[in-house]
């Protein structure tokens, strides 16, 4: 008989805080489950942890794999899993004791495709921020598609609606394997979660949402890095182009093109700020102002407030040194 739920936990060195997330999956009030555990080459002590649990119980799956990356671990274990249900948990996190149960019922009440929970952002062990959301179900396609776009961008203001990663949610695992959604690897893209989720989104007939704070997320210092990746550039370039072909003909009515405008711009503005940190972020502004790519998806942009106008017309006229002075101070 098949678990009502299959987590999937990808891990790279994660030895810190892992002990931690592999107990709060194996204490959940809902017992029916199995943990899928998938090693990608760490070079810590994360391998024998895992197999430290998987010798303590059998619902434990453990696999090793080698440096393929976190989105194509997930496509991995998807194939592997057996349960009604998916679910992604990222290995620095936990959920609380009653999350898997609290919405598988949550799914079986409302016949849902895919449940949705708050978020609790948690850091040095204490609370630091909960997202509410609304206890509301999608039930037809209009519904549906107004959030895959609001999840998108907004269309006349900054940000978006709703949580953009897949570890808030479970998926029903029949969809995502007759339809073949599947992750793209985060080396090719910006945000590989926002496009499953849109993927699974656009085939789902009914959504539903918790206002339950059941997934703890860790606020990490450790994940800040003084290395500056070009690459980043071309990663939010391809989510651009993605989201277009892949979502073009479903959200036609949404003003979709104005929605990945922006988002491509509120994407490439955090990224500014996290770099405007490091010592050589003025290399980077150069290779960003040269982008031909990226500047013409940017120069395309219509500002939605006063910050994003000013950040928009430096780049626009590649004021440097100015945008080097407001980034430091923002």
């Amino acid at each position: 008989m098949k678990p009502k739920i299959s987590v999937i936990v990808p891990i790279y060195n994660a030895e810190l805080y892992l002990e931690q997330c592999i107990e709060s999956v194996l204490n959940q009030t809902l017992r029916d489950i199995e943990l899928l555990l998938i090693d990608d080459g760490s070079t810590d002590n994360s391998l024998q942890i895992c197999e430290k649990y998987k010798k303590k119980d059998s619902r434990i799956q453990l696999y090793t794999n080698k440096n393929v990356g976190q989105g194509l671990e997930r496509n991995f274990g998807i194939k592997k899993a057996t349960g009604e249900y998916i679910a992604f948990l990222d290995s620095d996190d936990q959920y609380k004791k009653n999350m898997l149960e609290k919405l598988y019922q949550r799914a079986i009440e409302t016949n849902a495709d895919m449940v949705s929970c708050r978020i609790v952002d948690i850091y040095d062990g204490k609370i630091m921020k909960e997202h509410p959301v609304n206890d509301k179900v999608l039930i037809s396609r209009q519904e549906i598609k107004a959030t895959m776009a609001d999840l998108i961008s907004y269309e006349e203001k900054d940000g978006y609606s709703g949580c953009i990663a897949v570890w808030d949610s479970i998926f029903r695992r029949d969809i995502i394997e007759n339809k073949d959604i599947h992750f793209f690897s985060e080396r090719y893209v910006y945000s590989e979660d926002l496009l499953f989720k849109l993927m699974f989104m656009s085939y789902a007939k009914i959504i539903a949402f918790s206002n339950e704070g059941v997934y703890l997320y860790r606020v990490n210092d450790t994940s800040f890095t003084h290395r500056i990746d070009v690459s980043i550039l071309k990663r939010i370039v391809n989510l651009y182009n993605e989201i277009y072909i892949m979502f073009g003909n479903v959200l036609d009515d949404y003003n979709l093109k104005r929605r990945i405008i922006n988002r491509t711009f509120f994407t490439l503005r955090f990224n500014i700020n996290k770099i405007s940190k490091t010592r050589n972020a003025k290399e980077f502004y150069r290779i960003l102002l040269n982008d031909q790519e990226i500047m013409g998806i940017i120069n395309l942009y219509q500002p939605t407030n006063l910050k994003n106008f000013v950040v928009y017309y430096l780049l626009k006229w590649k004021m440097i040194r100015v945008f080097e002075i407001l980034s430091k101070i923002n």
